[in-house]
């Protein structure tokens, strides 16, 4: 999800701008339902991918509110190119706003507070990435007897989004094979250690791209699970890649691991001083619940603990003929991480307290 594309959409009452200021004021400590259901509107035509419905509530002129102050200014047309790449055919992005204050303004415009979580997406498998969240203020107006909004300021984990950019960047950069721009993205003294355990430095690991460039023609889809920003100001993130394509000779190449990257400013540009590979681990549980909808609402809940533990991502499914017979296919970067987090006694409560009955099957695997 691209930050700039996060916006809400809501409406006060025509009568509230028509108040006096102190009146305004007032009423603006409750919630005005007709903001609130507009807020659902948009809401649900962005988790849609409805961009024709999306475009109409912008006015011609957009500007972004920068963490100074500074407003830059915008455009319709930048607006409908970030939905654009958020509305693409493998992966989409989902949001879920919630409205927090209404306040009108004296020249009849309102400002409006809101609070956003969600994710991107993976379309053919519904697989989640990139968890998000933050808050919103937007400033809308009427424009020809419709609200639009013109002014959005937003506050979210900077270093997350960051982080975030670095790795598409790195992705896109790799799909392009453009050795030139990767080198850019790594500090001179950079170590990079592949699953065997060798190590490249500084230099040679563009090499190392560049000549993989020659032998193989391969397309890398790059997620991000965790970002922990670091006490000495750099920022360690992980997640999974997979590799898929040919080689110069014609052989197919399907290949995944996990990868740490640990990410320093020079300069004030995030550089990838250390990236370190292993093997992908998959942990399989099977158990029966009382009830999925109430499991899964545990489960849901329980979703920073899985990630602190170290799980890169969870898919869950259910038998075909028993719904409440439900598995777990979770992915790690090593099969330490989820046998201690199997073996927290905090966890065999939680999944009591979430309606699990008897003992689960626990399976870890390394794929060869």
């Amino acid at each position: 999800m691209k930050t700039s594309n996060l916006f809400l959409v809501m409406a006060r009452l025509l009568t509230l701008l028509l108040l006096p200021a102190f009146a305004a004021t007032t009423l603006a400590q409750g919630l005005n339902p007709e903001a609130v259901a507009l807020t659902k509107t948009y809401q649900t035509a962005y988790n849609k991918g409805d961009r024709p419905t999306l475009m109409t509530l912008f006015a011609d002129n957009v500007g972004w509110v920068n963490p100074d102050g500074s407003v830059t200014p915008g455009t319709k047309a930048d607006v409908e190119a970030d939905y654009v790449r958020d509305f693409g055919e493998t992966a989409g992005s989902y949001m879920d706003f919630t409205v927090v204050s209404t306040e009108g303004k004296p020249d009849g415009k309102v400002k409006i507070g809101t609070t956003v979580s969600g994710y991107d997406f993976v379309r053919k498998t519904g697989v989640k990435l990139n968890p998000t969240a933050g808050t919103y203020e937007m400033l809308i107006g009427k424009v020809g007897g419709q609200w639009k909004i013109s002014q959005v300021k937003w506050s979210m984990n900077m270093v997350g989004l960051e982080m975030r950019d670095l790795m598409k960047r790195f992705q896109d950069a790799f799909n392009r094979e453009e050795a030139a721009t990767l080198k850019t993205m790594f500090t001179a003294d950079a170590v990079r250690t592949a699953t065997d355990g060798t190590t490249t430095k500084g230099a040679a690991i563009i090499d190392f791209y560049t000549q993989g460039f020659v032998d193989a023609d391969v397309t890398n889809v790059v997620s991000l699970a965790n970002v922990s920003p670091q006490f000495d100001g750099s920022v360690i993130f992980t997640g999974i890649y997979r590799l898929t394509g040919r080689s110069a000779k014609g052989d197919r190449i399907v290949r995944e691991g996990a990868y740490s990257n640990t990410a320093v400013k020079e300069n004030g540009q995030w550089k990838i001083s250390r990236n370190t590979q292993s093997k992908l681990i998959k942990a399989m549980v099977c158990h029966k619940v009382a009830d999925y909808a109430a499991w899964k609402k545990g489960f849901d809940l329980f979703y920073n603990e899985r990630m602190l533990a170290g799980e890169l991502s969870a898919e869950v499914s259910t038998l075909a003929d028993d719904p409440n017979m439900v598995c777990i296919i979770s992915e790690w970067a090593s099969p330490d991480a989820p046998k201690a987090f199997f073996a927290r006694p905090d966890l065999a409560e939680t999944m009591r307290k979430d309606g699990v009955i008897g003992k689960p099957t626990m399976l870890i695997m390394s794929k060869k």
